[in-house]
């Protein structure tokens, strides 16, 4: 038992000094006292409601449920609660890492702030998270409403950027909910895809090539073409074969994996191109740009929009060349469903991919076929 300490004057009296000692509860709680030091940092798991609640971390608990996890890094949070620390630790709690960009002070709503998230979401229920953590981590005044990867597109500010690189409107991106961020993703698939003997005779203009030996000039060489420089025979044949190709509007033909067709994309860039370091179209670290006559490449490329085929996965996507929608009162269709599309040419390029269609990403298939 702890020895009674008085903290009575020395002129204190005996009923005194006896009142103290009387009332004083240490003796009886000192045991229970000392055994509460150091308590908290090995606590059992029904106090660990408690000290959340104690330490004000109950907001936390939807982002990270684990309470043995919360408590030192919910701590260490608070610590630098407001600042981008705050933003970088509580991505962490979700897998990703970001870059916060504020608005310009020149702009009204200066408050407003983005995140450039490292990457594309894992998984579109990653969204609201990291909406929750964003906001819970900033100042009260500070207010996120855009994340985005891979695709960003800014809207027009007259004399500081370019028409050809901004939107009329907002930047780019679609909302789960109306009161929440918005989000903006894109993900490229480039395919260099050398068209094959079966793609060439389905679209009609395969040629074959000639045989070892054989001097006898063909008669798809008599075809006037001014243009052409007939220096090597195979470029030539390939340049001949591309040129076959009936003018039409390519689409990108996605299906699953049972073959059924999710949609109808139509494609964005369709040219007849050639290497050109100034060219306006890049694939595969070079630059390409329309080519006239002696083409021996054509570039398509579709780029799907946010919510298009959303809850499908696409297993294969392949490209229809000329083709036009069914409904004659929608000729300028970009989406179309399963039999929306009319007669055209048939598929060609078919390639296997892996596409999980969301609401907040934008999907670009990239062609570059080699005739």
């Amino acid at each position: 038992m702890t020895a009674v300490v008085h903290l009575l004057p020395s002129s204190s009296t005996p009923f005194e000094q006896v009142l103290s000692e009387a009332t004083d509860p240490t003796p009886r709680l000192s045991g229970a006292i000392a055994s509460l030091h150091g308590f908290k940092f090995t606590p059992w798991p029904s106090l660990l409601p408690y000290l959340v609640y104690e330490y004000g971390l109950g907001e936390l608990t939807p982002y990270v449920p684990n309470l043995y996890e919360l408590l030192p890094e919910g701590i260490a949070w608070t610590r630098v609660r407001g600042t981008p620390a705050a933003v970088e630790r509580a991505l962490a709690w979700l897998g990703y890492t970001a870059e916060i960009e504020e608005a310009a002070v020149r702009r009204a709503r200066w408050n407003l702030f983005q995140l450039a998230l490292d990457r594309v979401r894992d998984d579109e229920d990653d969204l609201d998270p990291i909406d929750g953590v964003a906001n819970l981590s900033t100042p009260l005044r500070s207010v996120f409403w855009r994340g985005f990867s891979g695709y960003d597109i800014r809207p027009l500010e007259y004399s500081r950027n370019r028409w050809s690189q901004t939107r009329w409107s907002s930047s780019s991106g679609a909302r789960l909910r109306e009161d929440g961020a918005k989000w903006s993703f894109g993900r490229t698939y480039p395919f260099d895809h050398a068209m094959t003997e079966a793609d060439l005779t389905a679209l009609g203009v395969w040629i074959e090539p000639p045989e070892d030996g054989d001097d006898a000039e063909p008669a798809w060489l008599d075809i006037e073409w001014p243009d052409l420089t007939w220096n090597d025979f195979g470029n030539a044949r390939s340049a001949l074969m591309l040129l076959g190709v009936p003018n039409g509007t390519a689409w990108a033909c996605f299906r699953d994996a049972g073959g059924d067709v999710i949609g109808y994309r139509r494609a964005k860039v369709q040219a007849r191109v050639g290497v050109d370091p100034n060219g306006p179209y890049r694939f595969g670290g070079l630059r390409f740009a329309p080519a006239a006559t002696g083409a021996e490449l054509m570039l398509v490329e579709a780029l799907t929009d946010f919510g298009e085929g959303h809850g499908c996965t696409a297993a294969t996507v392949s490209l229809i060349l000329a083709a036009e929608p069914a409904d004659p009162a929608r000729p300028g269709a970009l989406w179309l469903g399963p039999g929306e599309l009319g007669a055209g040419l048939p598929e060609v390029a078919a390639t296997p991919i892996h596409i999980e269609f969301g609401r907040t990403v934008r999907e670009r298939v990239r062609f570059l076929l080699r005739f």
